[in-house]
């Protein structure tokens, strides 16, 4: 399956994160299992920038809306950590489309 580009996968990983604040904002475990399926996802689908990207995006609605029902953004390391490490799927993507062919059995 082809990547997507950065700007489209980041795009995507945005929307889907709105979406899984929007539906889980009050039940903060609830929400960061879904921005963490939302990165997981897209990370496999774009490049390792819109993982990244992607990451960035889905922790500060973590942190700004469900953490801090405000709107204002609280430094959530552990959150951070959970979808930096579900963010890291794009590089087992991409270690996995370059290795080479398994070579056929000789008889």
């Amino acid at each position: 399956m082809p990547r997507i580009g950065t700007a489209p996968g980041s795009a995507s990983g945005f929307a889907g994160g709105v979406a899984a604040t929007v539906v889980s904002s009050h039940w903060p475990l609830v929400a960061l299992a879904l921005l963490t399926l939302v990165v997981l996802v897209v990370s496999l689908m774009t490049t390792p920038l819109g993982a990244a990207l992607t990451v960035v995006q889905c922790w500060g609605l973590y942190a700004s809306f469900v953490v801090s029902s405000a709107g204002y953004l609280v430094l959530d390391w552990p959150a951070l950590a959970v979808l930096a490490a579900a963010g890291t799927a794009s590089l087992g993507g991409l270690a996995r489309g370059r290795a080479p062919a398994p070579s056929p059995a000789r008889s």
